[in-house]
């Protein structure tokens, strides 16, 4: 499929024209392509589009543009894990569109490739470091993310020198970090879905990691999830609460022990608090260690 999208009005950098190479993704609230600008020979991007939708009053590019721009302003480092917008929407019309970079695949549809579903030691816990401080540094930018899960983690492009980078996306439902105000609607998949989601409490920075936690497990461990094709919320609910009760059925064994410490340490966080990003990372690394893991980057599927 190969159509050109001409973009005037609309766009933050006045007669900028695309053409769709082809498509990526479609997902609940639009489309994802990889298109060529008239304005870069030879460069490839993605582009992002929704469409107004009558039963909602607002877009949700709204704030995955508010998370980009707010990385734009962050430091070199501070940036790595986030993809860079060049284009946007300025105007709000009948639907909405960014131009970022052209990413790899998510580890979601990577893992799916892999024996029994899930990756090796050493490229699970590599994922873990690089979800973490993406994590961290959308923290940073004042965000919590509120959909971690491995289809929103992608890799980056050989031709680009950053196929070892892991970057977080899809920000559609991220909420700026503010003081607790009272109770939400669920959001999110609610199969990494933290517990406060799931008590209609506002999600902050310990619910992202909590996120995180049950996004390991699932990269990791050979058994699935235990609430893997549960579809029931409050069912869900009762599970993530009794695998904290007794978090040994999530992360078995003296090897994981590490994991069940941050397990603990989350349960005592509050929706204010801040989170020992450092202390968390060195959990990983002790992990790694007992299990003979390089932590570097050479993953199941390079070859």
């Amino acid at each position: 499929m190969v159509f050109v999208i001409s973009i005037f009005l609309n766009s933050s950098q006045s007669g900028r024209s695309y053409t769709v190479v082809e498509s990526i993704s479609y997902g609940g609230y639009g489309a994802v392509y990889k298109v060529k600008a008239d304005w870069r020979k030879g460069a490839l991007f993605a582009m992002k589009e929704e469409r107004r939708n009558p039963k909602r009053n607002h877009f949700k590019l709204v704030m995955e543009i508010r998370v980009l721009e707010a990385a734009k302003g962050a430091s070199k480092e501070q940036q790595k894990h986030f993809p860079v917008l060049y284009d946007r929407s300025v105007e709000v019309r009948s639907f909405m569109f960014i131009v970022m970079s052209l990413l790899g695949e998510s580890l979601a549809d990577i893992k799916y490739r892999q024996s029994n579903k899930i990756f090796s030691m050493n490229t699970g816990l590599y994922c873990a470091l690089e979800t973490l401080e993406a994590i961290k540094d959308m923290h940073a930018l004042g965000f919590v993310h509120r959909d971690i899960k491995p289809a929103n983690f992608v890799l980056g492009l050989a031709r680009t020198g950053s196929q070892n980078v892991v970057y977080v996306v899809d920000f559609g439902i991220a909420r700026k970090i503010v003081g607790a105000d009272g109770t939400v609607r669920f959001k999110g998949t609610i199969r990494f879905a933290p517990l406060a989601m799931h008590r209609s409490e506002e999600s902050g920075r310990k619910d992202d990691c909590e996120s995180w936690l049950y996004m390991l497990a699932d990269m990791i461990n050979k058994k699935k999830l235990p609430w893997y094709e549960e579809e029931n919320l409050n069912n869900v609910r009762e599970m993530k609460e009794g695998v904290f009760a007794n978090p040994s059925t999530l992360f078995p064994g003296q090897e994981f022990s590490e994991f069940r410490h941050i397990m603990s340490y989350l349960t005592k966080r509050h929706y204010v608090d801040k989170l020992d990003y450092d202390w968390l990372r060195e959990m990983v690394r002790r992990v790694a260690k007992r299990r003979r893991c390089s932590l570097h980057p050479a993953f199941d599927w390079s070859g």
